[in-house]
């Protein structure tokens, strides 16, 4: 007799093709769909969660419900509706807080529908208050109920999971994509405009979180040194006015593009020569790795953690520096590498255990056998 497919209800995804939504794709495309299923909530409102086409030709349904902005009460009934169905095993939840548990309530009082609550950062942005409060609130209540718990990192796992036993199950990259060829970024450099040009990156959400006007302010001071830089913002998000309105105050409107959210963000590293993440506080930290993999230079602050630092590429920086310090250390840096052939980071990186196949094949042991094995890392105490 074989195996029972096992179906799994996806929650968190956005309509921006950022980590989270990168990392869920990512074991869906590598699984094996003839034994684990997943099915998406869209709760995005007008929007649709991204990578919807991909979903439905891989064979997911994507039920599209109110938005809790919308209609709360509307939002609950209809995940409630879903996960009482009897059809899946496990509601997965990709949090960046606790501030909405709608997935992970749903399944309590459901005897075969366990919930698994993967955390993918390790704070809240400055100004979410309502958020913080909820996260709060809900910290408790949920860390004493039943559920799989799960992290990207040691830090994020800590913080949302305080007193209880959680995985490090890191985010993962599907290494081949990445994979650094000559040819890519000859001809990806070509369609851009980008030949004999120092190419800044930027591949991140316009958010706070991520720090993008430093960002700016360390490229104007590269710029007063390397005639010809260019920077590649890639992303959206709620500062993308505030960045525009920072580019065109500073006269940086002819050599830095924003190229909105994209799906060839593999072939756009190609192209770049260098990666710039200064964040104040992340859970992982997906592009730095893809960075990797593609052979970037990456210049970061000191908020990425361990996990994540896989290769020599990585050079931390201080946010308590200056942006003419950064600007001076990534100068200097650049110096010492340009005699230096870049070369592809992708075996090292799956190695390392970051290759989306086999994270999927180890996911996919897990949830066909129920999760059985105790967490290997423990939270911490209350904040």
């Amino acid at each position: 007799m074989g195996t029972k497919k096992i179906y799994v209800l996806q929650i968190g995804m956005t309509p921006n093709p950022g980590g989270i939504e990168a990392y869920v794709m990512n074991l869906y495309k590598k699984i094996d769909r003839h034994k684990v299923q997943f099915d998406f909530v869209d709760w995005c409102g007008n929007e649709d969660i991204a990578f919807g086409a991909e979903i439905r030709r891989l064979g997911g349904h994507i039920f599209k419900i109110p938005s809790r902005q919308d209609n709360y009460l509307e939002n609950k009934r209809a995940v409630n509706k879903l996960v009482a169905s009897g059809k899946y095993s496990y509601t997965y939840n990709n949090l960046n807080s606790l501030s909405n548990i709608t997935g992970i309530t749903s399944t309590y009082g459901i005897a075969n529908v366990t919930p698994i609550i993967h955390a993918h950062n390790d704070n809240i942005e400055e100004g979410k208050m309502i958020a913080k409060f909820l996260d709060k609130v809900h910290k408790p209540y949920v860390n004493f109920r039943k559920g799989v718990r799960l992290a990207c990192s040691r830090n994020a796992g800590k913080w949302m999971f305080p007193h209880k036993e959680f995985s490090v199950v890191a985010d993962s990259i599907d290494t081949l994509a990445f994979k650094y060829t000559d040819k890519t970024r000859k001809l990806y450099r070509h369609e851009l405009g980008l030949e004999n040009k120092l190419v800044v990156g930027s591949v991140a959400r316009f958010g706070p979180q991520k720090n993008l006007p430093f960002l700016i302010k360390v490229f104007q001071q590269l710029c007063e040194t390397v005639e010809n830089a260019i920077l590649l913002l890639v992303g959206a998000g709620e500062q993308e006015e505030q960045l525009r309105k920072q580019v065109i105050e500073t006269g940086l409107n002819s050599r830095v593009h924003f190229l909105g959210a994209r799906t060839d963000t593999a072939n756009l590293m190609q192209a770049m020569d260098l990666l710039i993440a200064p964040s104040i506080f992340e859970g992982f930290g997906m592009s730095v790795l893809e960075a990797q993999c593609a052979g970037l230079p990456c210049y970061v602050s000191e908020a990425f953690h361990p996990e994540v630092l896989q290769t020599s590429l990585v050079k931390k920086i201080s946010l308590e520096l200056s942006p003419a310090c950064w600007s001076d250390c990534i100068r200097n840096d650049l110096q010492v590498r340009a005699t230096q052939k870049r070369l592809a980071f992708d075996a090292v990186i799956k190695e390392k255990g970051y290759d989306s196949r086999e994270s999927a094949a180890r996911l996919q042991d897990k949830l066909l056998s129920g999760f059985r094995e105790k967490g290997n890392y423990r939270g911490e105490s209350y904040q």
